[in-house]
C-alpha cells in the first residue's frame, strides 16, 4: 500500500494538481498533532508550507520541559504511602495537564509520546511520581535532539533502571535484560547485527548501578559492584563501562541504528506499511548529522512524499489519539476530573499513557481496531461528548455559531461540523445524508424549510442535536482514520 506512494523527499511545492489547500493542512495536523480546528486554518493557508513546518519543527525543538512541580523533589516520606493512591492522583493530574498542553502546542509532545513506545518504560512498575517527571522531561528534552544523547540519558533514568533490572545487575549475576533491549528494541532491531555474546558483555558494562540510597529513593553507581574485566563486543576488547558500550554502539553500528529508528518514524508517522526508499534516505540524513533527529523530522514533514494524497487517511488513530482528538476539535481544556476520565477510557482500551503493554510497546495500526474496540470507542465517544456538551452548553452553542458564521442553513451546518473531523470528508452523500437525518432529530421539516430553525433556539435543544451528531459519526469507519 505505502509503494503505491512514490512522490519523492524532496521539499513539497504546491502546484495546481497538489494545492497547498484545506485538506493538506488537516493532513498535517492529524499526523503531528490531534487535528485542527477551522479557525485556525486560513492563517496558516497564507503561509509558505515548509517555511511553515521548518519553524513549526524549530519551535518544537526549542520548547522548554515542563516546569518542575513541587512533588518532583519530593522525598518518599513526603507522600501517603499508606494506600499508594497518591502517586497514581499525581499520575493523573500530571496526564491532564500534559494533554493540555499538547493541545496547543501539539507536535513536540506527539513525538514524545511516541518516543514513550520506543524507549519503554511502565509506571504501573515503578510507580513513583519522580520518576515519571523525570522519564517524561527525558522525552521532551530528547524528542527532536541527538539519538545518541537520548540513548545514553535514557538507561539511566531510574524508570529504566527499575523496569529493565538495571538496578539489580552487578558483576556476580549480571541482568542481561537491559543489554538484550537496547540492541533489539531501542537501536539495532531484533536479531540485526550483534550476537548474544556482545549482549552478555554488554551486561557486565553495564553493572554497577546498584546503590540505593532509601532515604532519598535515588539509585547510583557503586564501583564496587561495576565488572573491571575486559569485554569483547562487536568485536572489539577493551575494559568498556556504560559510556563505552555507547560510544562503541554508534561509532559500529550507526547506519544500523539510523535504519531502525527512521523505519518506526516513518510507519509511525506516515504509513504503517513502511517504505524502504524512503527510509532509507531518512536513514541516510540521520546519519549525516551525527544522529540528530531535528533534520529527519524537517525532511519527512515538509516533503512531497508526506503531503502525497496516497497517504490521506491511511493512519489508524490509537485511542489516545481518539480521544485527544475530540478534546481538539472542540477547542477545549480539560478539568482533572475529564483528564481521570479519558485516561480511563484509553486504559480500558489497552492504551495507558506512559504504561505501554510491555517493553516492545503497543503493536499500532490495526491493533488499535476490532470489532469489541469499536463498540468500547463508540460507548466513551457517548459518554466523552455528552459530559462535554450538558456541561458546556454555552461552549458548545458559541463554538457552532462561530464555525459556521451563525448559519442557520441546517445541510451547511452539519456539513461544516461533519468535515472539521475528516481530512477527506466523506466517502458518500449517503453518509453525509444519514447524519443530516441524525441533526434534525424529530422536528418538523417545515422548521428548516421555512428558516424557522436556527442556532440561537433554546441551548438545550441545540446541544442535544449536536449530541445526536456527533454520536452517529463516531459510528463511522472513517472516525477512526487521519
Amino acid at each position: 500500500m505505502a509503494d503505491c506512494n512514490l512522490a519523492p523527499l524532496s521539499p513539497y511545492v504546491p502546484t495546481a494538481e497538489k494545492p497547498w489547500n484545506e485538506q493538506r493542512v488537516k493532513h498535517l495536523y492529524a499526523r503531528i498533532g490531534y487535528g485542527i480546528t477551522a479557525a485556525e486554518i486560513p492563517d496558516i493557508l497564507s503561509k509558505n508550507p515548509v517555511e511553515y513546518i521548518e519553524s513549526l519543527v524549530d519551535e518544537a525543538f526549542n520548547l522548554p520541559v515542563f516546569p518542575k512541580p513541587d512533588w518532583a523533589d519530593w522525598k518518599p516520606g513526603q507522600f501517603n504511602e499508606e494506600d499508594g493512591t497518591e502517586h497514581y492522583i499525581i499520575y493523573t493530574q500530571f496526564v491532564t495537564d500534559w494533554i493540555n498542553e499538547k493541545l496547543k502546542r501539539p507536535l513536540r509532545d506527539k513525538i514524545a509520546l511516541f518516543w514513550s513506545n520506543v524507549l519503554v518504560t511502565k509506571f504501573e512498575d515503578y510507580y513513583y511520581a519522580p520518576f515519571l517527571y523525570q522519564y517524561v522531561t527525558n522525552l521532551q528534552r530528547n524528542a527532536l535532539g541527538n539519538y545518541r544523547t537520548f540513548i545514553r540519558e535514557m538507561g539511566l533514568e531510574h524508570s529504566m533502571l527499575i523496569f529493565l533490572n538495571g538496578f539489580q545487575n552487578n558483576k556476580w549475576q549480571p541482568n542481561e535484560n537491559y543489554a538484550r533491549e537496547l540492541f533489539e528494541l531501542f537501536t539495532l532491531g531484533l536479531d540485526n547485527g550483534y550476537t548474544e555474546n556482545d549482549i552478555k558483555e554488554t551486561a557486565r558494562a553495564f553493572t554497577g548501578y546498584n546503590g540505593a540510597d532509601l532515604e532519598n529513593y535515588i539509585i547510583y553507581f557503586t564501583p564496587f559492584t561495576h565488572d573491571n574485566g575486559l569485554k569483547t563486543i562487536f568485536g572489539e576488547t577493551a575494559n568498556f563501562d556504560y559510556n563505552g558500550v555507547i560510544d562503541l554502539l554508534f561509532e559500529k553500528k550507526g547506519d544500523l541504528i539510523c535504519r531502525h529508528i527512521c523505519g518506526k518514524i516513518y510507519r509511525h508517522f506516515v504509513n504503517a506499511e513502511g517504505n524502504d526508499n524512503i527510509i532509507q534516505q531518512l536513514a541516510d540524513i540521520m546519519l549525516a548529522n551525527d544522529f540528530e533527529l531535528l533534520p529527519v523530522f524537517k525532511a519527512l514533514f515538509c516533503s512531497e512524499h508526506f503531503f502525497d494524497a496516497t497517504e490521506f487517511n491511511t493512519h489508524i488513530k490509537s485511542h489516545i489519539e481518539y480521544f485527544t482528538g475530540i478534546i481538539k476539535q472542540f477547542n477545549y481544556t480539560l478539568n482533572y476530573e475529564e483528564g481521570n476520565a479519558m485516561i480511563w477510557y484509553s486504559s480500558s482500551l489497552g492504551q495507558t499513557y506512559f504504561d505501554p503493554v510491555d517493553v516492545a510497546g503497543w503493536k499500532e495500526d490495526k491493533s488499535w481496531i476490532d470489532s469489541g474496540s469499536l463498540l468500547v470507542r463508540w460507548l466513551y465517544s457517548e459518554w466523552m461528548y455528552g459530559g462535554l456538551i450538558w456541561q458546556n452548553q454555552d461552549f458548545v452553542v458559541s463554538y457552532l455559531k462561530n464555525l459556521t458564521n451563525n448559519s442557520n442553513d441546517v445541510e451547511f451546518v452539519v456539513r461544516t461540523v461533519v468535515d472539521q473531523f475528516f481530512v477527506s470528508g466523506l466517502a458518500s452523500q449517503a453518509d453525509y445524508d444519514r447524519l443530516l437525518i441524525a441533526f434534525k432529530a424529530d422536528l418538523p421539516e417545515n422548521y428548516y424549510e421555512q428558516g424557522l430553525w436556527n442556532l440561537d433556539w433554546e441551548k438545550d435543544f441545540i446541544c442535544w442535536q449536536t449530541n445526536l451528531l456527533l454520536n452517529e459519526m463516531a459510528r463511522l469507519p472513517d472516525v477512526t482514520l487521519c
